[in-house]
C-alpha cells in the first residue's frame, strides 16, 4: 500500500504542531509572582454549631405590609463576641437589604441583633446570609 507523498507530510505536520502544543501547555505550570492565581486556606469559626435567625417586623399602614427592620440572631457561641459581622437579606440572587456591625456584643443569653440599612418588605424575603469576621 503506498500513501501519496502530500497526505504523510500533511499528517506529520499535523502531528509536530499537536505535540509542540502538548508542550508548550505543559511547560505552563506553577504561578510565579506576576500569575494571577488563587488559595485557600481554613478559617476556624467562632461558632461551629450554627444559628437561629429571627426578624423584627413591623406593621406599615400605608402600604398595608409588615416590614423587616432588624435580623436577631440566637444560639451565637460567645468565642464571637466583638468579631465584626454583616447581613444579607435577598429574594432569589437579588440583595434586599444589608446590616453590618464592626463588632458585635453576643448578650449573656448568646443573642446579637443587627439594624438594616433599609427596612423589607417581609413578604419579598427568602433568604439571609450572616457572615462573622474578625
Amino acid at each position: 500500500m503506498h500513501i501519496p507523498r502530500k497526505i504523510a507530510l500533511s499528517v506529520l505536520a499535523s502531528v509536530s504542531v499537536a505535540g509542540m502544543a502538548g508542550a508548550s501547555a505543559a511547560s505552563l505550570g506553577g504561578l510565579t509572582g506576576g500569575a494571577v492565581g488563587s488559595d485557600d486556606a481554613t478559617v476556624a469559626s467562632c461558632d461551629t454549631d450554627g444559628v437561629t435567625v429571627t426578624y423584627t417586623t413591623g406593621y406599615v399602614a400605608a402600604t398595608q405590609k409588615y416590614q423587616i427592620t432588624t435580623v436577631n440572631f440566637s444560639g451565637v457561641d460567645a468565642n464571637c463576641n466583638g468579631k465584626a459581622a454583616s447581613v444579607s437579606l435577598r429574594n432569589g440572587t437579588s440583595l434586599l437589604s444589608t446590616g453590618t456591625s464592626s463588632a458585635i456584643t453576643v448578650s449573656p443569653t448568646n443573642t446579637f441583633s443587627l439594624t438594616l440599612a433599609a427596612a423589607v418588605d417581609a413578604s419579598s424575603v427568602n433568604g439571609s446570609s450572616l457572615v462573622i469576621s474578625g
